[in-house]
């Protein structure tokens, strides 16, 4: 009998294998389209992290992975005994978390938005002009923004105009108070417009017989977002929550270190740029990999638990 369970397993196994040469000769030409994408992320995503070693290791520079002394677990104890390390990961997760739960919500409204108009010319000129900053890189977002609230910028002439002489101009960028405030809008402003496509699309997919039959039933528009096109959308926001809660240890570092200045640094520090200042400034690049690893694992395990409950509650997961 187990003899026979084997030459099933084994046939089985023939057969997939062929199923499989025989898939990518029909498709051979959308596998070579595929191919230099497979290749770039093999290259830069996969084999880099056989340098994850470092992170074990004292590196020398000169004498490189081969050469470097074995220090175990050192680079993660000197990391978390870190003065600075706690106010840093408490900085991280609380800009994080700002940006993924009370971000979220506005690229699915402005996506709903656009489903609801009906100029089609309007509709795509303020489609256009909102994926525009997405194309604007973060240091050139950081200086419109920071030339705009500068001491003679238009923020505080605006003011002064509205308040009197008795206004005293002041750049709030140099208030950490106002640091998460910056980032988050900042974050919005120039992401929103893009972030939508992807909920556009989603709406695009839905049965248009569903909204037919509401009509039929009475539903005005309003009913009809609420009733179906929400519903309808709640895998797709659910799949994207599951992949940004992974940013939930990491933020963009050039949004950050940018908005950073001399008089908020200590406050606003985070992991990114705490590697970059203790790792990649002070060339100890055994404990910037060592940090990089540590958010790595952590982002994963918090995908990991996130489809999970996410499964469990909703039905849809990533995997």
């Amino acid at each position: 009998m187990n003899a026979l369970n084997r030459k099933k397993e084994e046939t089985q196994e023939r057969l997939g294998s062929k199923s499989l040469l025989s898939r990518m000769k029909k498709y051979r030409f959308l596998y070579l389209i595929l191919a230099p994408a497979l290749i770039l992320v093999l290259v830069f995503c996969y084999l880099p992290m056989f340098g994850l070693v470092i992170a074990f290791q004292d590196y020398d520079i000169i004498g490189g992975i081969t050469a470097s002394e074995f220090v175990g677990f050192d680079n993660f104890v000197k990391i978390f005994t870190m003065p600075k390390f706690t106010k840093a990961i408490i900085n991280t997760v609380k800009y994080s978390s700002v940006q993924l739960f009370l971000g979220m919500p506005f690229p699915i409204i402005l996506a709903l938005l656009f489903n609801e108009l009906r100029m089609i010319k309007f509709k795509r000129v303020v489609q256009t002009i909102s994926y525009l900053p997405y194309f604007l890189s973060w240091i050139s977002v950081v200086g419109m923004f920071s030339a705009f609230f500068a001491l003679d910028g238009t923020y505080n002439s605006f003011m002064a105009a509205i308040v009197g002489e008795s206004y005293e101009a002041k750049n709030i960028l140099t208030d950490a108070d106002n640091f998460l405030g910056i980032l988050f809008w900042t974050n919005i402003w120039k992401n929103i417009g893009w972030n939508s496509i992807i909920f556009l699309a989603a709406i695009t997919g839905i049965d248009p017989t569903l909204y037919e039959a509401a009509m039929v039933d009475g539903c005005n528009r309003f009913k009809q977002v609420l009733y179906i096109t929400i519903p309808c959308l709640l895998p797709t926001i659910a799949i994207i929550f599951i992949m940004n809660t992974a940013s939930l240890v990491t933020l963009n570092f050039e949004q950050v270190f940018g908005f950073q200045n001399i008089y908020i640094q200590e406050e606003t520090e985070v992991i990114n740029t705490l590697v970059y200042r203790q790792g990649i400034l002070n060339a100890e690049y055994s404990l910037s990999t060592a940090f990089g690893m540590f958010q790595g694992a952590v982002s994963f395990a918090l995908v990991c638990i996130t489809n999970f409950i996410v499964k469990r509650v909703s039905g849809v997961g990533i995997w």
